[in-house]
């Protein structure tokens, strides 16, 4: 979601983070607004358990709009989308594309999505194009993730330019 203006969010550490000897909070949801007022929730669980992978992702992004949805599921490659003609897919790809992004240790480690970030920054190197994200939107970013880390902190809404600020960055200067 473009233009997020402002986080807020809780964390905690679950009794099963607690118990795996996890020092930081392991359990996170936020609410982000965008400037014209819509409204996005992020949430993440890291050490509970999940259910079937054929009912539930442990990792997901889902996606609602005025005129389709659309949910993908990391580790089982599956993507599933309703257009706005109302046509419903769901994609999945196979073992091979699998065993690209897993290579180590079941599904641990995201060896093929780093293969693919290197792959593509250097195709662009190589081709003289803008590989994104870039450094301005990865300071998006990085702004983004401090206002979250600040309001679980401090158990209120963050601005975003209250953090820029606070680095002496503007939204302009940096494209945002």
């Amino acid at each position: 979601m473009p233009d997020i203006e402002e986080v807020m969010g809780y964390g905690m550490l679950s009794s099963n983070g607690l118990k795996a000897g996890i020092k930081n909070v392991d359990t996170m949801h936020f609410i982000f607004k965008a400037k014209d007022g819509r409204i996005a929730r992020v949430s993440g669980a890291y050490t509970g358990p999940t259910q079937p992978a054929v009912r539930d992702s442990g990792m997901s992004c889902i996606l609602r709009g005025t005129e389709g949805a659309s949910q993908a599921d990391y580790h089982e490659l599956r993507y599933s989308v309703t257009t706005k003609t109302g046509e419903e897919k769901v994609i999945t790809w196979g073992d091979s594309t699998l065993k690209h992004y897993f290579r180590f240790e079941g599904q641990s480690h995201h060896a093929g999505e780093y293969q693919n970030y290197l792959d593509y920054f250097a195709d662009s190197i190589n081709n003289k194009f803008t590989a994104y994200p870039d450094l301005k939107e990865g300071i998006g970013t990085v702004a983004l993730l401090q206002a979250m880390d600040k309001s679980m902190e401090i158990g209120l809404p963050v601005k975003i330019d209250d953090v820029l600020k606070e680095n002496n960055i503007t939204r302009e200067s940096i494209g945002l």
